[in-house]
């Protein structure tokens, strides 16, 4: 049989057939000097120890002493033979039995080569024999195999669902043979944030004991979801009141809300006087809504208040007062009021002063001076949206009536002496006349 020709048993073993007449010659001559080399050779020559142990006639197996669980190497023996025909088998040892596939022989210029797989962790004997006698052995440890299980990062903006899983990559060379496995992912992410996308195997095929197994994990990262919300534009001309949003709707843009959630708004811009500002507002989450999962953008319209078209007229109206003459000066001054109710807001007028003086009997206008100036309730100048009319007003002297009783003024004498002197009937202001000093005549009836 030619040495092609073998075949090898599930473990690797080879089935020999009958030696030729030529070769059986070989084999006795070889077995000859066996017998006689090992009566020289101490019993440790067959030992199980690892490492090239010598055959009888001094040829070793050569390769490494170690190999991974699902890796091949290949064994050597050289007995200066090339054309020899060796059986190649293994036994596990009793300490910790382990197991290989001697999945192919080769002839090789230099001796016998086969390639031996690991298929279990655990030490085995690797034994070379020539025509059924065992010529060499040697021990092999079948270590486990080192790979690295590394998970997937995972990214997404936030929808309001659990996030997990992805695919794991096995570094360091794939599984052997049919060996599977299952994930089984141990973290999760719902809201905003990252954490390490840890996980766990389970074999279903195969064992975790053939692997030395280290896992890298990858992220689980949860992004903001992206919401813009814009207040609306509004405008009017001055009346007093404050331009506040009202019932104007807010324009949602970009994301969006997921289903479900969403925000309420508080709106804190307000514009009274001419003039512009932001149409401000502040966001209040709904019942289960998280705004930390969200990247809200505000873009805040404006608040425009303008001239009126029509202004507002109020009238200032100047006291005025009506007095008796009396020889001494007269005045008056101030308005009958410099405030003004107007859509329910009081406004006050500032910067004008009104007046009058006299002392003769007669009539004078009030005089108003300086330039009326309108403040709002808040203090605002306000003037620029009224027209401020002034009504006329004036300070009356009334004189003494002429016909008034010249008994009533001041004198030392009977009222006869009045009339004697003509000036009966004619009124005096007081301190205006003379002091007249009345004396009897003797001849007066």
């Amino acid at each position: 049989m030619s040495f092609m020709d073998s075949k090898f048993s599930k473990w690797g073993e080879v089935e020999t057939a009958v030696l030729s007449q030529s070769l059986a010659k070989r084999f006795a001559r070889v077995m000859l000097a066996a017998v006689l080399a090992a009566s020289f050779l101490p019993v440790a020559a067959f030992a199980d120890e690892g490492g090239a142990v010598s055959d009888p006639v001094g040829n070793a197996i050569s390769g490494p002493n170690q190999i991974q669980y699902g890796m091949t190497a290949q064994y050597t023996y050289n007995n200066g033979k090339p054309t020899s025909v060796y059986e190649w088998s293994y036994d596990p040892t009793q300490e910790n039995g382990g197991a290989i596939k001697i999945s192919s022989v080769d002839k090789s210029p230099n001796g016998q080569i086969v390639s031996v797989t690991g298929t279990q962790v655990g030490y085995v004997i690797l034994r070379v024999s020539e025509d059924g006698q065992p010529i060499c052995k040697r021990k092999i440890l079948i270590s486990r195999r080192d790979i690295t299980l590394t998970s997937g990062s995972l990214e997404k903006m936030y929808d309001g669902e659990e996030h997990k899983g992805g695919s794991v990559s096995i570094d360091g060379g794939d599984l052997v043979g049919t060996d599977e496995l299952d994930v089984t992912w141990t973290k999760s992410l719902t809201d905003v944030g990252e954490v390490d996308n840890e996980f766990y195997v389970t074999f279903t095929s195969g064992t975790a004991a053939n692997y030395n197994i280290t896992y890298r994990y990858g992220k689980l990262k949860v992004t903001p979801r992206v919401v813009t919300l814009k207040s609306a534009d509004l405008s009017k001309e001055y009346d007093g009141e404050p331009l506040t949003n009202g019932t104007a709707a807010i324009a949602i843009e970009g994301e969006g809300f997921v289903k479900g959630q969403g925000v309420s708004y508080t709106f804190t811009g307000s514009q009274k006087i001419v003039g512009s500002s932001e149409n401000a507002f502040e966001c209040i989450p709904n019942e289960g809504t998280n705004l930390d999962n969200y990247q809200i953008n505000k873009t805040y319209g404006t608040l425009t208040v303008t001239d009126r078209s029509e202004k507002y007229q109020i009238t200032l109206t100047p006291n005025s007062k009506s007095v008796t003459y009396d020889g001494t000066e007269k005045s008056v001054s101030g308005f009958e009021t410099l405030e003004f109710q107007i859509n329910g807001q009081t406004f006050y007028v500032s910067g004008v002063e009104a007046s009058a003086t006299g002392t003769d009997a007669g009539e004078y206008p009030v005089e108003v001076s300086g330039q009326a100036v309108v403040i709002d309730p808040d203090g605002n100048d306000v003037t620029d949206q009224f027209i401020v009319n002034i009504d006329d007003a004036k300070l009356t002297i009334v004189g003494v009536d002429s016909d008034k009783s010249a008994s009533n003024l001041p004198h030392t004498g009977d009222s006869a002496a009045l009339y004697a002197m003509g000036i009966c009937g004619v009124a005096i202001a007081a301190g205006a006349g003379a002091l007249f000093t009345f004396r009897k005549r003797n001849n007066y009836k």
